[in-house]
């Protein structure tokens, strides 16, 4: 027999993680064509790297609780876990990698000014890239035209590489939890404060690879995984009170909207954003009187095409910004209407590109997915209900 797990809204949590994404991209890209952007002041920026945390602290919490719940019932088969991956992730990130490094390149179209194409060190990105590196590659080389996105998917990859061993083989998962995060810090701080006596180039390229790959927020919704599937009462219902959650919200949007430059705020910033993140989850996932309700059929239309609407929509943006720059208008007024059709066009389009990805490519391997596993999840749990 299989046991499901279903958790109502967290696909209205990756749309919203998502659109984040979109919203930073599509400025940046204004940028680079010289139109006026709200990439100038860096808000949209936050919004794409508070989009990302989103992404991971999610990852963390739902792959944390699967594979606790897969060690309880038959234990966990990490062959079988990495299978999973595979046809989860690969498909996609390899179609993008073989365009962005092969074909984008030789489409006049995709030109963008100071958006690097592939240019230097071709074969050290490439192989950083096919191996699952691509943060390493853009902290390190001038980027990857749309490709670059897949940085934030190597991570994961990375990430589950270790995970499902250390659910497997460790008898307190609340202190494997402890010693992870306590250990992703430590390192993150020798590097931040130079005590290995780097020259700055090389401290400041590592923390900035450390602080990139933010292993933190996927600890970090590990915990949420940990207090929601052993029951801790006690600390759900502090989680739960109104209050907490109100403070969460208006944290996030105070994270957002007011920058501190402070070295101990930017320190913590991503810590402390993947905590009120991860709370807001375990409410949206487990509590019945959530402030947050995401439960509905577009937000879950829209959170399982979110992958490829993650990695499509830098060229699709390029697209629309080209078509429609003719029609820029000079006026403030009439600028913000002009940016906003702007990014509900890129996202009514993409969305239509991400649902015929997963209607013929996605769907097919995902319900091969399941064959290998003693847990059944999301979508599936929920079209046999």
């Amino acid at each position: 027999m299989i046991r499901k797990v279903y958790f109502p809204g967290l696909n209205g949590v990756r749309f919203i993680a998502a659109f984040l994404v979109v919203i930073d991209h599509v400025e940046l890209f204004k940028s680079y064509f010289n139109l006026r952007t709200l990439w100038s002041d860096t808000l949209s920026s936050r919004f794409g790297q508070f989009g990302v945390i989103i992404f991971f602290v999610l990852s963390g919490f739902l792959i944390t609780y699967l594979l606790l719940a897969e060690k309880e019932y038959k234990g966990i088969h990490v062959k079988n876990f990495y299978i999973r991956r595979i046809l989860r992730i690969w498909p996609l990130y390899f179609i993008i990698l073989i365009l962005g490094f092969f074909v984008f390149p030789q489409i006049n179209l995709l030109d963008v000014p100071n958006y690097q194409n592939v240019g230097t060190n071709f074969v050290e990105k490439l192989l950083l890239f096919i191996f699952f590196l691509a943060n390493v590659a853009f902290v390190f080389f001038p980027g990857v035209a749309y490709a670059n996105v897949l940085w934030s998917v190597a991570v994961e990859e990375q990430f589950y590489l270790i995970w499902p061993n250390i659910i497997k083989y460790c008898r307190s998962i609340f202190k494997a939890l402890f010693i992870a995060l306590f250990i992703y810090m430590f390192i993150k701080a020798c590097f931040f404060l130079n005590i290995f006596d780097f020259d700055d180039f090389w401290a400041s390229k590592i923390y900035k690879l450390i602080d990139r790959t933010r292993f933190s927020a996927m600890i970090i919704g590990g915990f949420g995984a940990f207090l929601l599937y052993n029951s801790w009462n006690k600390v759900l219902q502090f989680i739960y009170f109104p209050i907490i959650q109100v403070t969460s919200i208006l944290g996030l949007i105070g994270l957002v909207f007011f920058r501190n430059n402070t070295p101990l705020y930017r320190f913590f910033e991503n810590e402390v954003f993947s905590v009120l993140v991860a709370i807001l989850i375990v409410n949206i996932a487990s509590n019945a009187n959530s402030i947050l309700k995401l439960e509905n059929r577009y937000l879950d239309f829209l959170g399982k095409i979110s992958f490829g609407f993650y990695v499509y929509h830098s060229v699709i943006a390029v697209i629309c910004i080209k078509v429609f720059i003719k029609f820029y208008p000079e006026t403030t007024f009439l600028y913000m209407i002009w940016s906003i059709c702007l990014i509900l066009l890129v996202s009514l389009l993409t969305i239509l590109v991400s649902y015929l990805s997963y209607k013929f490519i996605e769907e097919k391997l995902l319900k091969r997915k399941y064959m290998f596993s003693n847990i059944e999840s999301g979508d599936m749990v929920k079209k046999k209900e």
